[in-house]
Parts: C-alpha cells; structure tokens; sequence
C-alpha cells in the first residue's frame, strides 16, 4: 500500500475538499456519536484484511462505479438502507492500494462527517415480514 497525497486520487485526479464512506445506514447513530472507526469488516473479512481501516472513495463518481458493481452487490446482501458520508480530509492520513479507494488508519472524528446521501430500502425489504411456518 503506498501513501498518497491527501489531494490526489485515481492517477493523479484532484479530489474535492471531500472523501465519501458508505455505510449501511443502520451504522449512522453510532458514526455521529463515535465518529469512524477503522475495523475489519465483513467484506474485509472475505478478502483477507489483517489491518482495521477506514475505507473511503476520493470522489461521488468513484461512490456511482462501486454501488452499481461490486458494493453495490455486497450491499444488497445486507437488510436495509444505505448511507454515503462526507468526510473533510484535511488532516487525514490516507493511503491507498487501489485506485479508486482510500484508507484511513485512524478514527476520523464525528465534526468531519456530514451525511452526502441516504437510501431508503425497497418496499419489499422495508414491509418484510418474518414468518413461520409448516413446509
């Protein structure tokens, strides 16, 4: 994984004065308390992460690619809505190891956190009901 410089993103792209994390908007209460922390989560799991991070994409474009390929796939895998967050990266130490993400070793404060955008689950999702039954 190489450093980047806070102000670069895929090959040499500017990014704005903000970074976006998506989340699972359940997430949201305790990331305006807390802030975000970095951690192995369940897609790090799969792909072998041994480090806690934060990940984050350098721009909004970055966040469309993702959740209509791959994140977007992991997500819908997962009950609920989702969340895109705002970071200001000023002060942030970023690096990177793929060029469309960026990783924070350390926990990004909740005053550098506004919500960019939130989903709101499909009906079909959202009005499920749990049954039991007979097969």
């Amino acid at each position: 994984m190489k450093n980047r410089d806070a102000n670069l993103h895929d090959e040499g792209d500017q990014i704005s004065g903000q970074i976006y994390h998506v989340t699972p908007t359940r997430n949201l209460d305790s990331i305006i308390r807390e802030g975000l922390r970095p951690m192995i989560g369940p897609r790090s799991v799969l792909i072998g992460e041994v480090t806690e991070k934060v990940y984050f994409f350098g721009t909004m474009h970055a966040v469309e690619g993702a959740l209509s390929n791959w994140l977007g796939e992991e997500l819908d895998k997962e009950p609920g809505a989702i969340s895109v967050l705002a970071v200001d990266h000023s002060g942030l130490h970023l690096s990177s190891g793929a060029g469309y993400e960026l990783a924070c070793l350390h926990l990004v404060p909740p005053e550098k956190i506004s919500l960019a955008f939130e989903d709101q689950p499909p009906a079909s999702k959202k009005n499920q009901q749990v049954t039991k039954g007979t097969a």
